[in-house]
């Protein structure tokens, strides 16, 4: 009888080896390739009225443009700036005007807080694409 609960622990540990491993922290990471592309984005609290758009390449940078929600009028030139993902966490700082935008990627969503050197000035949301998130509200955690 030990003998049979010794070679069926060896049996179980053996099978058990031969498992994936369980999927947990990088196995939910987001990939380079699902970040590049074109972003649509709303900015409340700072900027309400506007919708931003990011041409985020898989260099780590990124391009930023905005326009009025209401006649479609471009508001700024375009910006520039860098991103770092971790996992699921993405940084994305913009070059010149010092904002940067911190939150979490799920699928094609991404939201958090934008900071201006930072100091928390709006929360924000995000979607992968050219339509607009219409409002934060759904995005919110």
């Amino acid at each position: 009888m030990k003998l049979l609960k010794s070679k069926a622990v060896r049996l179980v540990a053996a099978l058990l080896m031969m498992l994936p491993p369980l999927a947990t922290g990088p196995a939910l990471a987001v990939s380079v390739e699902d970040l590049s592309g074109e972003w649509t984005l709303l900015i409340p609290d700072a900027f309400p009225g506007m919708v931003f758009s990011w041409k985020v390449s898989k260099d780590g940078t990124y391009q930023e443009d905005a326009k009025r929600t209401m006649s479609g009028r471009r508001t700024q030139p375009t910006m520039s700036g860098k991103w770092s993902v971790e996992d699921r966490h993405l940084v994305m700082t913009q070059d010149s005007q010092g904002f940067v935008f911190e939150g979490d990627v799920t699928g094609n969503f991404y939201s958090g807080s934008l900071f201006l050197k930072g100091v928390p000035v709006s929360h924000f949301c995000a979607v992968k694409g050219s339509e607009s998130p219409g409002s934060c509200d759904r995005l919110s955690a």
